[in-house]
């Protein structure tokens, strides 16, 4: 029941009987099963009462009140007065009241003088509800609980004051709504609770100062949701758990300002999501746990200081390609179709990308150069190396599906490194046996598995580390048998003086049939040279094996 209200959820858009005598009328009101909701007591007003308490630049204060046809334009021509002339309304307080007209309710170009400006628990018929151009000064203005019916409702170019202005709890039913251009000055702005019906809701080239702006828990229809180019101002603005349905929502070139924009536990439903272009400034934009819906979703060429994609499912193509994004976190992210953040035509920079127990189970189209995605992951100053390294192996992943098997490469490697630097600082806080070998372990794999041959991703350079070992072992030989024989040296079966330089070529040649574990028996070690020749056989052995893994590897591939 209304309790003297007159907005409930599903408050009827049809008046059913009419009972009207001199002074009052009784109204039944129909809910959209057409069930009857209230029968609402109302007295009467002319409106040529409030034409006269205009003209005579009264006070309007009325309560509980049924006016019919209520029209400034009408009041102007009666008063043979320019169709765009500013019309004075002296503290104007309407409250319960039903504003009921066979084509419109017109406040066009009026301007609203007093501290308080009050539409509270109002109603207005079927027809267009009319507000553009009006001025309503600079008090507090009150929509509240305020129920329009299915007609459209313009507030096009209207200005407001420098004080709180709130629709909350209002009803705009399902016709178009315009606050296209509108100015809502420094005060703060309430839609919170609001119902947006299935109309074409329009707030382009709208204007917020340094007002806090809240459209939470608002809910809107199946029509096109229109902010492009909406300047946000400097205060905080909250969308949190916005239900926007179907239909295209468009943030297009919209300047948020540099307050919190909040957009958590928002859903939204079929149709484009724009916000190309969008200015995020220095503020944290908040899209955590936001279900993005079936539809597309933009931000091609929008700025942001640090946004954040939280737990947010991902079901259909999502454009990220940033023109300048300082940290975009896509932690425990679901992706189920493509996220494109790869430059085509258009510069795409995002200094710190955060991926940690993302799920991919579409594609991201990213390049491990273009996109700086060493630096994406490196920058991170929170996350930990186990986390970092999580993160390259879910690109190396994704890399595999795109066949992009350079940056697969390149994104292993990392992971392999961080995965390692995590496991060395694991070790470090553990016992004193595990401390001692932590650094030992750590600098052994380093050289072996990373220096040498990148984890199997560079066999040239695995055979490059194969030359540079031969030449180092010859080395060794040919100084044991030149200056240090007493210790070991090069014996050949041959007879036969040689100078330095021979010597030198002969050692190479002896490392080199050792090294590949040949023998062909005209050299052979004496002294320490054994151990170090059999050592060399087993690394030659172990590269060899190393190369022919790599090797293969990027061959198969």
């Amino acid at each position: 029941m209304l309790n003297g209200q007159l907005h409930e959820d599903n408050l009827l858009r049809y008046i059913t009987t009419l009972e009207v005598s001199t002074t009052s009328a009784d109204i039944t009101f129909l809910d959209e099963h057409h069930r009857k909701v209230s029968i609402i007591h109302f007295k009467i007003i002319p409106k040529e009462y409030l034409y006269a308490l205009i003209k005579n630049k009264q006070p309007v204060n009325l309560k509980q009140a049924y006016i019919k046809d209520f029209s400034l334009n009408e009041y102007r021509k009666l008063n043979n007065l320019p169709d765009e002339e500013p019309i004075p309304l002296i503290d104007f307080t309407i409250t319960n009241c039903f504003f009921d007209c066979e084509s419109a309710t017109d406040f066009s170009y009026a301007v609203f003088e007093g501290d308080n400006t009050i539409f509270n628990n109002c109603v207005f018929g079927n027809g267009y509800t009319n507000f553009t151009y009006a001025n309503f000064g600079h008090g507090n203005v009150s929509f509240k609980r305020v129920k329009f019916g299915s007609g459209a409702t313009n507030f096009q170019s209207v200005k407001f004051g420098d004080g709180d202005i709130t629709f909350e709890g209002t009803n705009f039913g399902n016709g178009n709504l315009s606050f296209a251009d509108a100015n809502f000055s420094n005060g703060h702005v309430h839609f919170k609770n609001t119902i947006f019906g299935n109309g074409n809701i329009d707030f382009k080239f709208a204007k917020f100062a340094e007002g806090d702006i809240s459209f939470e828990r608002a809910v809107f229809g199946v029509g096109k949701k229109d902010f492009k180019k909406v300047e946000f101002g400097g205060g905080k603005i909250d969308f949190r758990r916005v239900m926007f349905n179907d239909g295209d929502v468009l943030f297009e070139g919209v300047e948020f300002g540099n307050g919190k924009v909040n957009f958590r536990g928002t859903v939204f439903g079929k149709g484009h999501i724009g916000f190309e272009h969008a200015d995020f400034a220095n503020g944290e934009a908040i899209f955590d746990h936001v279900d993005f819906g079936s539809g597309h979703l933009s931000f091609n060429q929008a700025i942001a200081a640090h946004i954040s994609f939280r737990s947010c499912p991902f079901n259909s193509y999502v454009d990220l390609r940033f023109k300048d994004c300082k940290i975009a976190n896509l932690s425990n992210a679901i992706i189920r179709d493509i996220m494109d953040i790869k430059p085509e035509r258009d510069h795409v920079h995002i200094r710190e990308l955060n991926l940690t127990d993302t799920r991919i189970l579409g594609r991201i189209f990213i390049n491990w150069r273009e996109n700086n995605v060493y630096g994406l992951i490196h920058e991170q100053k929170k996350s930990t190396y186990f986390q970092k390294a999580e993160q390259f192996r879910i690109l190396k992943e994704n890399f595999r599906v795109n066949g992009q098997y350079e940056d697969e490469d390149a994104a292993y490697i990392e992971f392999k490194r961080c995965e390692a630097k995590a496991i060395l600082n694991q070790e470090l806080q553990s016992s004193f046996s595990e401390k001692l070998m932590a650094y030992p372990k750590y600098y052994f794999q380093k050289y072996v598995f990373d220096f040498i041959g990148r984890y199997a991703t560079a066999p040239t350079r695995v055979l490059f580390n194969t030359l540079i070992t031969v030449f180092i072992f010859g080395f060794i030989y040919y100084l044991f048998t030149i200056y240090f024989s007493s210790f070991g040296s090069i014996e050949s079966t041959l007879p036969g003086n040689l100078n330095h330089f021979q010597e030198f070529w002969n050692s190479i040649y002896y490392s080199a049939i050792t090294f590949f574990t040949i023998g062909y028996g005209d050299y052979f070690p004496h002294g320490a040279l054994k151990i170090i020749a059999a050592f060399e056989g087993f690394s030659g052995v172990f590269l060899m094996s190393y190369f022919t893994v790599a090797f293969v590897r990027k061959i198969l591939r």
